[in-house]
């Protein structure tokens, strides 16, 4: 039988196969050979018959995988941040998109809160996106742009990382009707968000969308070594490279670039090549 990993507690997976949820745990084999078993993968699986769970006995090959939070086959990252309260931190954001593209995932923008800031503010975070990703300004309490959302995760496995106080578990309670999913606040010190997410989880939606509710997706790590790589990991970038004098060229000090040409038109913003600026020379520290 095959179903799909759906949630992991303490070494027990929920598998659904569409209709039922079993509870079950991986076989010995797959323990033996230290198999991870990510939410989110496709697995084979027996039913006990002594008790009516099941066991796990294979895993079907991955279209993608992220070790923290452990999970997998995600088509779409919905990269969130506050447009205030937390402030966005630019180079975090941009850091998620780099990694989801890294990995095969596709990125979409959602920025929260936008009833914080003035119209010019949030037009301001907008343009730096637009164009890039699509995007979506929401009020997560009021339910304002959660429609445009919904359209941009239909029928898709997706995940929303971000900051911690972003929002990211009311808009999961505003698209999946669960009033059960923990929603934190902002802490009045530090001014960000408490962790809420204890384990991963899948909620399908009627429309076969699958929104993955995730603990403390606030970063991840780039395993990109390639210094030229990193290009291709800014999708505004990577569509001017054939524009540049030089073939290699990284977009740094060379003659005649037309993505620090751009940059200084306006037309790729500015925050954005800083942190591909950062992105590259964290990359080259490792390839040193």
């Amino acid at each position: 039988m095959e179903g799909r990993i759906i949630k992991g507690v303490g070494g027990f997976y929920y598998v659904s196969d569409g209709n039922t949820i079993l509870m079950g745990n991986a076989r010995r084999n797959l323990r033996r050979n230290k198999e991870v078993l990510y939410v989110g993968d496709l697995v084979t699986y027996e039913i006990r018959k002594e008790d009516g769970d099941c066991i796990i006995t294979g895993v079907r090959e991955r279209k993608n995988v992220l070790s923290r939070p452990p999970v997998s086959n995600l088509d779409l990252l919905v990269v969130t941040f506050a447009a205030a309260h937390p402030d966005p931190n630019l180079v975090i954001i941009d850091k998620l998109t780099a990694v989801a593209l890294s990995k095969g995932i596709d990125v979409a923008v959602a920025i929260t809160k936008r009833d914080l800031v003035e119209e010019e503010r949030l037009r301001e975070l907008l343009s730096i996106y637009e164009g890039v990703f699509p995007v979506a300004a929401l009020n997560g309490m009021t339910g304002e742009g959660v429609s445009r959302l919904r359209e941009l995760i239909a029928g898709k496995n997706v995940a929303f990382a971000g900051p911690s106080g972003a929002g990211k578990s009311t808009l999961i309670t505003r698209l999946t009707g669960r009033e059960d999913i923990e929603v934190g606040e902002i802490s009045d010190k530090t001014k960000r968000g408490r962790h809420t997410t204890r384990h991963v989880e899948i909620f399908s939606l009627p429309d076969g969308t699958s929104v993955y509710d995730t603990p403390g997706f606030t970063s991840l790590e780039l395993d990109e070594k390639d210094p030229l790589a990193v290009r291709e990991l800014f999708p505004e970038m990577k569509k001017l490279q054939a524009e540049c004098r030089y073939g290699d060229c990284m977009h740094l000090r060379e003659p005649e670039c037309a993505v620090r040409e751009a940059v200084e038109e306006g037309t790729i913003a500015d925050s954005r090549y800083r942190s591909y600026q950062l992105i590259l020379e964290e990359t080259r520290k490792w390839h040193r």
